[in-house]
């Protein structure tokens, strides 16, 4: 445990049920001598908003979205940012769903941060209104249901699994391995009223007025079987939906490094093409690697591309570079035609 420098540069995370329930997280712990790496654990387990949601002795859907949406996320990160750092901007560091909040944060408090680092953004609101193609769809047929069937879209890293000339051997030995080094995933119950809300807000963002409201991704359907209780409050007496609003973005004059991975399953690659554009200063790195960034995690070498990127080291950012392409890590713009 490192005492908080005042000296030091800030970076806040937080978290997020849904990369908590599939026990993903960063590494950042060789970065705290660095810098201030505050973690805010938010209000999805506060006892006094589970009392208020449960106050009649059975759960009020609404009040807990209410309680517990990206909106009150960022007013949490908000009121964590005034309090330590007082007018000084952060540096914003966020993974999949985690990345998300950020960037709706950064749209409510653009003069508040000072540079956001966005892995894997899970925003699937993208990939719906930009039509893009489900980047698992040929996977729906792999004999895994639920929860088990996004844990292996999550960590899967096999490249190319669903190119056109993959054959069902190669799709087969993905499913195969994965059966070898699954864990056994928790039921989720009335009781997870967070990871409900957070499933909610996901599955909202992928079907929500798309072409058919029906959908037939194995993803959307769990989760939003599993936050049902939210969807029947909703379509009973509609309430406001919080999402990022991506034009806020040219409001924000920090620096922005997206890192997108191109063989993720869970969201389409070319999100994060676009996502940078809506950021006047914006670096794109594409890495050759899945949506649990297993691959990148292993090699610890996002540390150096965090530190480099943050102090804007430029020979540090050289170094990281070639340490990616040694690797086999970095994806070229060349390599953008064979994928």
């Amino acid at each position: 445990m490192h005492p908080y420098d005042k000296q030091k540069e800030t970076i806040l995370l937080i978290e997020d049920p849904l990369d908590k329930y599939f026990q993903e997280s960063i590494d950042l712990q060789p970065l705290s001598d660095e810098f201030n790496i505050v973690h805010i654990k938010g209000r999805n387990d506060a006892d006094a908003i589970l009392k208020i949601v449960n106050s009649t002795g059975e759960i009020d859907w609404a009040k807990a979205y209410q309680l517990l949406n990206m909106d009150q996320q960022a007013g949490d990160i908000e009121w964590i940012r005034k309090d330590l750092l007082g007018d000084r901007p952060v540096h914003l560091i966020g993974f999949s769903g985690t990345a998300a909040y950020l960037h709706y944060y950064l749209g409510l408090y653009p003069e508040n941060v000072k540079s956001l680092i966005s892995f894997n953004p899970l925003l699937f609101d993208l990939q719906k209104n930009l039509n893009l193609t489900n980047p698992s769809q040929c996977l729906e047929a792999i004999p895994l249901e639920k929860a088990s069937y996004l844990d292996f879209l999550w960590y899967n890293k096999t490249e190319n699994l669903c190119d056109e000339q993959t054959g069902n051997e190669d799709i087969d030995l993905a499913f195969y391995t994965y059966l070898k080094w699954q864990f056994l995933l928790p039921s989720i119950g009335k009781a997870d009223i967070a990871l409900k809300v957070r499933l909610f807000e996901h599955s909202y963002g992928l079907t929500y007025n798309a072409a058919s409201h029906s959908p037939d991704a194995k993803v959307a359907k769990w989760m939003i079987l599993e936050s049902h209780e939210i969807w029947t409050q909703f379509e009973h007496q509609p309430f406001t939906v919080y999402g990022v609003n991506y034009d806020r973005g040219l409001d924000f004059s920090g620096k922005v490094l997206i890192v997108g991975a191109v063989h993720d399953k869970l969201l389409s690659r070319f999100c994060y093409d676009v996502l940078a554009e809506f950021y006047s200063n914006s670096t794109l790195l594409l890495i050759r690697d899945g949506h649990s960034f297993g691959k990148l995690g292993g090699s610890m070498l996002h540390n150096k591309l965090i530190s480099s990127f943050i102090n804007n080291d430029i020979q540090g950012k050289v170094t990281v570079y070639q340490l990616l392409q040694d690797e086999g890590l970095l994806f070229n713009k060349k390599d953008r035609v064979r994928y």
